[in-house]
């Protein structure tokens, strides 16, 4: 399973977080969600069943979320997601304003004093896609939007999290780790890596550390503690040339 890409995109101001994940082979589905402080701003998915009926493996699923990423970070630079930033900053500057000038309630009043709710995102569909369809087959509109990311995005690191093994608490995993240019898309030697589990019953622990290869790759054997208590997450962090990324999965 090659578990996911993780991007920081600053853009208008603001820094969008964009996430693409593959689900597994049972769901058989890739999903990218774009974030901005904590907030889902949209959701893609596209299911690679067809994919797998066709013999497809690894290297054809890791092709697919490489270039679905692409294009999530292209439209936020061509600003699709402008409208819908701009309405969730405009709704919560209204409702910090009406805290701030609401009058303290009286207590019989208290318990009827209304919540505001903000519904969840729509998914959004790529540039040059049907609502009704779920289709990566290329379009100009497409075309377009590598060009502009090849051409204008700024160079970054890109992680990604490789493994064929459960990651679970109390599990031993071997996993790859593989970083690369944003744009050139060139192997990243030497970066700097670190998976750490962090919980909520114990102090963060490195499990495993080291730099990768010629390839830009590393593997590395995990052994993940069990809890008695309490919940986990593992932290994979890159440190390289172009910067830092960081994979963090929940066990």
């Amino acid at each position: 399973m090659i578990t996911g890409y993780n991007t920081d995109v600053p853009h208008s101001d603001v820094v969008f977080h964009v996430q693409t994940e593959d689900k597994g082979l049972p769901a058989a589905w890739i999903e990218s969600l774009i974030y901005v402080g904590g907030q889902i701003l949209g959701r893609k998915r596209f299911s690679y069943k067809s994919q797998l009926d066709q013999g497809e493996g690894k290297k054809a699923i890791a092709a697919l979320m490489d270039r679905q990423h692409r294009l999530m970070i292209a439209q936020i630079r061509e600003g699709k997601f402008d409208a819908k930033l701009a309405e969730v900053i405009g709704s919560k500057r209204e409702s910090e304003e009406g805290r701030s000038e609401e009058p303290e309630p009286a207590a019989e009043s208290a318990a009827g004093s209304a919540v505001t709710t903000t519904a969840p995102p729509e998914e959004t569909p790529m540039v040059g896609e049907s609502p009704e369809t779920d289709q990566l087959a290329p379009t100009l509109d497409q075309v377009i939007l590598d060009y502009l990311n090849t051409e204008a995005e700024q160079e970054h690191l890109i992680l990604v999290l490789d493994t064929e093994d459960e990651l679970a608490l109390g599990r031993k995993a071997a996993i790859t780790v593989n970083t690369k240019s944003s744009v050139s898309g060139r192997p990243l030697a030497d970066t700097a890596i670190a998976v750490k589990m962090i919980s909520t019953a114990a102090e963060p622990v490195t499990l495993a550390s080291g730099k990768t290869d010629q390839n830009g790759q590393l593997v590395l054997a995990i052994e993940i503690p069990s809890l008695r208590r309490g919940m986990g997450a593992l932290i994979i962090s890159a440190e390289s040339e172009l910067g830092t990324a960081e994979i963090k999965q929940l066990l």
